[in-house]
């Protein structure tokens, strides 16, 4: 369309003085007001909340049977739902990297915490919204989001609520140094207190210039308590099994070879009903955030969005935590986005979506241009209801470890798994086996076929992108205290190959 220049229309001779000019003026004035365009609404804020470890069917949103999550149902039922949201990987650090950067594992190249750190070349979430003018700041708990992985590009400020001693008066690095690592405390007690009082020490000066309109802000939040160890506070600790008086706590989940399938049903339950505790303690912060930004009047204009990393196993294939498989238990992930502005009411999406759409679609609904190294696609045309549908993709997740290299495409019904080292495939029909209890054979004549065809095609799109991604995975640089205390917990690969014998995970 050709830019048009509207001739300047004549002003009479008779309205040429000083006080007519203004009254001319004035009038104009008037008139652009009333009949102009309505002003450009504040840009929006942004709070992503990752709570790490949460299963989606241990939601009540998403249609579990205990109360665990009251606040997040809430927010589902303002807002938008997806009921088939995969993440890139069953554990932290991958997961969270493809959160930030939209590409998967493979191109990303962060699949390990031994020597491998995000490249900067890699445009990441927060510093897209950093670059915008934004006051970005995150807030984590786990130690995989430690910025020596690279996690930290594009905050403000970033924050290190990991579990540690009570006022522990040493620096970042020496805290993870000692004989009781910082990453084994970080497994016990509880940290979402913590997180939420330097969320409220950022949002009190924060929320205050946004509402003012002064200048948005983008808040990274993650609450890791549901993660392994499942210790909840009282009363979230009986909340769900007040009659048990048997042996498990909760405590060691992953460390104590004495909890694993064998276990009597009556124990695994109450363990699972721990882990249920876990989701309703953190199900309370995340009201309490709401509340923050209700409190402010910046509820309407924020841009909330629930998910997590990934899930975790509680013996439903004979294992226990995570980082071990690529079962739905540990990869099928929540995500709700609440953003009265512009997200209508009560929106449930079946179609399958991935971890690698979460970055464009807050870009866009935020109003910020799409990046060009991301490969998910935007939600935000659904979300604002200017289609009525979009194609499922299918999910690509994956899984590095030990000498071997795991990876399923999960598609709305089906899922094939590549054992890349064996090249072993088989598939599940998710359709009529949601729980993959029947590992099928990879045949020639049935719908395997096409399944493998698609495979393979993902496949090369997948080499296509690790070609001309902007950078491969940095050296990490960890320090050698973070190493030892990696080492010292199972976190680095060098003991996976046990506790996948024992169904063990991360």
């Amino acid at each position: 369309m050709r830019n048009l220049t509207l001739p300047t229309p004549a002003v009479p001779t008779s309205l040429r003085s000083p006080v007519a000019c203004a009254f001319v003026l004035a009038l104009m004035g008037a008139g652009t007001a009333s009949c102009g365009k309505p002003p450009e609404p504040p840009r929006p804020n942004v709070v992503l909340i990752s709570i790490d470890t949460l299963r989606s069917d241990h939601l009540g949103c998403y249609g579990y049977r205990r109360n665990t999550s009251p606040e997040i149902d809430a927010l589902a039922q303002q807002g938008a739902l997806f009921e088939q949201h995969i993440t890139s990987a069953p554990w932290t650090l991958p997961a969270h990297t493809a959160m930030f950067t939209s590409v998967p594992d493979s191109v990303h190249g962060v699949t390990s915490p031994i020597g491998h750190r995000l490249a900067e070349e890699f445009e990441t979430l927060p510093e897209s919204f950093q670059q915008a003018g934004y006051a970005t700041a995150g807030f984590f708990a786990g130690p995989y989001l430690h910025p020596a992985f690279g996690l930290g590009q594009g905050f403000d400020r970033y924050v290190d609520c990991v579990n540690t001693v009570p006022d522990e008066a040493v620096d970042a690095d020496n805290r993870w140094s000692m004989q009781d690592p910082v990453l084994r405390r970080s497994h016990h007690g509880v940290t979402n207190d913590k997180v939420y009082a330097q969320w409220k020490a950022f949002y009190e000066e924060a929320g205050t210039r946004a509402g003012k309109g002064d200048r948005p802000f983008f808040a990274f939040v993650h609450l890791w308590d549901v993660h392994f160890d499942f210790e909840p506070p009282a009363p979230y600790d009986t909340m769900f099994d007040p009659d048990y008086t048997g042996p498990f706590t909760g405590k060691d989940f992953f460390t104590d070879p004495a909890v694993n399938a064998a276990i009597p049903e009556r124990d695994k339950q109450h363990i699972i009903a721990l882990y249920d505790g876990e989701i309703r303690w953190t199900d309370g912060f995340v009201g309490k955030i709401k509340a923050d930004l209700q409190q402010k009047g910046l509820l309407e204009n924020t841009i909330f969005v629930i998910t997590s990393d990934h899930g975790t196993e509680l013996f439903d294939h004979g294992g226990k935590g995570h980082r071990t498989a690529l079962y739905d238990e540990q990869i099928h992930i929540p995500l709700v986005v609440h953003f009265p502005r512009l997200v209508l009411p009560d929106q449930r999406y079946r179609n399958q979506t991935r971890m690698i759409d979460l970055g464009p679609t807050i870009r866009d609904l935020a109003g910020l241009a799409p990046v060009s190294t991301t490969m998910g696609e935007s939600l935000a045309p659904l979300l604002r209801g200017d289609v009525g549908t979009l194609p499922s993709q299918p999910a690509i997740s994956e899984l590095y470890d030990v000498g071997r290299e795991l990876r399923s495409m999960r598609t709305d019904t089906a899922k094939l798994v590549h054992a890349a080292d064996s090249g072993e495939m088989s598939w599940f029909d998710l359709a009529a086996d949601p729980g993959e209890r029947e590992r099928r054979k990879v045949r020639p004549g049935d719908r395997s076929r096409k399944l493998k065809e698609q495979y393979e095609s993902l496949q090369a799109w997948l080499l296509q992108a690790i070609e001309n991604r902007p950078a491969g995975p940095a050296e990490a640089h960890t320090p050698d205290a973070i190493l030892r205390s990696l080492r010292a917990n199972g976190y680095t690969g060098d003991d996976d190959e046990d506790d996948a014998k024992s169904g063990g995970g991360r």
